[in-house]
């Protein structure tokens, strides 16, 4: 046969207890003990023994009495939670099939699901279990309980058996419910058996919106090629690694590299098998995105599952699906990512091996609510971190949110959190040490607008090592917007931004192209102040400046308010013939508003004083903000300033009336009362252009008429009240 070879496997029967039974009964012991080993791919043999033959009993009832289980569901759907590790939710259910017999009693998966696979009827099984988890959905919703997502076994026979992918999109769109609440779980060994054709299967699958999980990575020679060329959603780890995890360092390390090449594919994680809360916190620590075992929740049937939450009694709470995003976000990140960074040179292959795989630089998710902040996530290393240089203890992590007020973690989050992009940080400890730190969003929950953190920190300098470009930028942040350190002849650039008057670290983003950018972004700039930037603002021109001037500077309007706020753009070199410069922008609006109110004021207070002087009889002239009420008073006569009115005040109306009742004659207080009103004045005004009211004041006790004369006239787009005393002139006998 050209060189090949064809395996031999041998049955035998030998009677060794004298046992006196016919040769064909003898023979078919012996093609029983051969049946046992025809998976064997080498020459072997096997000798007959009871076992087998009770094995054969049982098998031969399993397949006369499968039917009948099915129809009067002697086979039950048992559910097995899925923990989102971030948030400690159920957020997916497997359902497992469990036999109970009124003959055989309780039959465990191991004894009937291999013998219908080789039988070719697993596939009525796998339905089976299809129908009953829409049946539980469907019941779950007409009793308001949240339904997170069902997950099914397959076996490599359904798909030989019938068209399995259709016949579940029917029965799923039959049952009118949602093909993302039906999740495919396909082994590992199924794939290698037929790649190709597995490989069309499960794109067809994710094609109609079924997710799909690779079971079992890990339980046999796990091929590194399947997760390159299939695109699952998940990979769940056998259980058998999670032994491992207590067998030594070795395992910890093999499964931290799985969970980093799963996270790096984009692929979720589920480890099965948890069993010890050492063995939970591990997978938190490095990024494995869900867990399931006995040590959360054994499987249960819907009956027990429905009765707990009666009971209130061991229940562990639905994730709520708007969230699951947020928390695959939050759970994904691997505290261990950054090892490289802190490995050693010198590190053998043993017992060193593991310490720096895990000696790693301090990583931690901290969640921001608001103005609160609290710890969901770290590694060792940044417990350790926090504990020294912030004195507070983690081992409280995922407690409730607090208040952090101005601490390094309240910083660094806050600012990321507002401009939603990786920063780089540094931040002065109570002892004077920096910390060189790097944080950057990971997710948004938008149920309870909270947002998540990942933190490193990167390096710790000591305080006598002197200032770096940061902490300089932090310096200045109460008066600058901006700061940016300028290579000149490279053009590259660092950004510093920190809320203006905020001494809080200045966040710091990297960058290239100065001017170019600088340029792109003039759009920020007022419409008016724009041509006059541009021809200012030209690499050549600052060179000059600096050169000649030793400064540059310049004034214009920015729009990020949506209102024109004036900024003063400074430029200066780090030192004397130096092409690394320090340009800052900061926030002069206020000035030089104020100066132009000033002068605006002065403006008025020169035009009154002019009228007052041209215009006789006028005791005093009042400026007035109709919409305020706030009022100036403009160069009174000696005698009108003797009756002790103030100058200036908020509430022209309210305060006039106040006065009036202290000067004016009390013949004509009734009248006056009832004019003076700030909503008869702006009345008459509207109707009449003016308001008038005559009256006498007691002025140094004798009683003197006046006119109170009030006009409307529009000044720089905004109306303003002119209001005049003015002295009757006495007749002469």
């Amino acid at each position: 046969n050209g060189g090949k070879t064809l395996p031999v496997r041998i049955g035998i029967y030998r009677n060794a207890d004298g046992e006196t039974i016919p040769v064909s009964s003898a023979c078919d012991r012996a093609r029983l003990a051969c049946d046992s080993i025809k998976d064997v791919r080498v020459s072997t043999d096997c000798f007959y023994r009871e076992q087998l033959m009770e094995d054969a009993i049982k098998k031969q009832y399993i397949l006369e009495n499968f039917e009948k289980a099915l129809r009067e569901r002697m086979i039950s759907i048992y559910y097995q939670p899925i923990i989102r590790a971030s948030s400690g939710k159920v957020c997916d259910e497997e359902a497992l099939s469990r036999w109970i017999d009124p003959v055989k009693g309780f039959l465990s998966p191991a004894e009937f699901i291999p013998v219908l696979e080789e039988e070719g009827l697993i596939y009525k099984l796998d339905l089976y279990v299809l129908d009953r988890v829409l049946e539980k959905i469907k019941i779950q919703e007409r009793s308001g309980l949240t339904v997170v997502p069902h997950s099914i076994n397959l076996s490599r026979s359904d798909f030989n058996s019938c068209d399995v992918v259709e016949e579940i999109r029917r029965r799923v769109d039959a049952a009118e419910v949602g093909r993302d609440k039906i999740t495919i779980e396909i082994t590992e060994s199924m794939v290698g058996r037929d790649f190709d054709f597995m490989k069309e299967q499960i794109e067809r699958f994710r094609e109609l919106g079924f997710a799909v999980w690779m079971d079992d990575f890990g339980s046999g020679y796990s091929s590194l090629d399947v997760l390159q060329s299939i695109k699952f959603d998940l990979v769940k780890f056998d259980m058998s690694l999670m032994r491992k995890l207590d067998d030594g360092d070795r395992g910890k390390i093999v499964l931290t590299e799985l969970m980093k090449l799963s996270t790096s594919l984009g692929l979720d994680t589920v480890c099965e098998g948890v069993e010890t809360e050492e063995q939970q916190h591990f997978l938190r620590e490095i990024g494995c995105s869900k867990l399931q075992g006995y040590y959360f929740c054994k499987p249960i049937s819907f009956n027990d599952l429905l009765e707990r939450y009666k009971t209130k009694e061991g229940v562990i709470g639905y994730e709520n699906p708007a969230e699951s995003d947020y928390f695959d976000a939050l759970g994904r990140v691997n505290l261990y990512d950054l090892a490289v960074l802190s490995g050693s040179d010198n590190a053998s292959d043993s017992g060193d091996a593991f310490q720096n795989s895990f000696d790693t630089l301090p990583m931690g998710v901290i969640e921001v609510r608001g103005d609160t902040t609290r710890f969901v996530r770290s590694n060792q290393s940044y417990r350790e971190f926090i504990k020294r240089y912030i004195g507070l203890d983690l081992s409280f992590e995922g407690s409730d949110f607090t208040i952090f007020g101005d601490s390094f973690m309240y910083n660094v989050v806050e600012t990321c959190c507002v401009r939603g992009v990786r920063a780089f940080y540094d931040e002065s400890m109570p002892d004077g040490t920096v910390v060189h730190s790097f944080a950057r969003k990971i997710g948004h929950n938008p149920v309870t607008d909270t947002y998540a953190i990942a933190v490193a920190v990167l390096s710790i300098t000591p305080a006598d090592e002197g200032a770096t470009y940061a902490s300089i930028a932090r310096a200045l942040a109460t008066d600058y917007y901006n700061i940016y350190y300028v290579d000149l002849d490279t053009e590259k650039f660092i950004e510093y931004t920190s809320p203006v008057g905020d001494e809080k670290l200045a966040m710091e983003r990297h960058g290239e192209n100065f001017f170019k950018e600088c340029l792109e972004a003039a759009g920020r700039i007022y419409e008016e102040d724009r041509e006059p930037f541009f021809e200012s603002f030209t690499r050549e021109n600052v060179i000059r400046e600096l050169d000649e001037q030793g400064v540059f500077t310049t004034t214009y309007r920015l729009m990020d308010t949506g209102t024109p706020m004036f900024v003063n753009m400074k430029i200066t070199r780090m030192q004397k013939g130096s092409n690394h410069i320090i340009m800052g922008i900061s926030i002069i609006d206020a000035q030089i508003k104020q100066k132009k109110a000033i002068e605006e004021v002065q403006k008025e207070r020169d035009a009154l004083a002019r009228v007052m002087a041209l215009s006789e009889g006028y005791l005093s002239i009042y400026s007035v903000d109709p919409e305020s009420g706030h009022y100036f008073e403009y160069n009174t006569t000696a005698e009108y300033e003797s009756l002790g009115f103030a100058a200036e005040g908020d509430d022209f109306f309210k305060q006039g009336r106040i006065d009036g009742e202290r000067v004016v004659h009390p013949d004509d207080l009734p009248d006056y009362l009832k004019y003076f009103t700030k909503e008869n004045v702006l009345d008459t005004i509207a109707k009449k252009g003016v308001f008038n009211l005559h009256y006498r004041l007691i002025i140094m006790g004798e009683p003197k008429r006046v006119t109170l004369r009030i006009a409307s006239v529009r000044e720089a787009d905004k109306e303003k009240l002119v209001a005049g005393v003015r002295a009757w002139k006495e007749r002469s006998n």
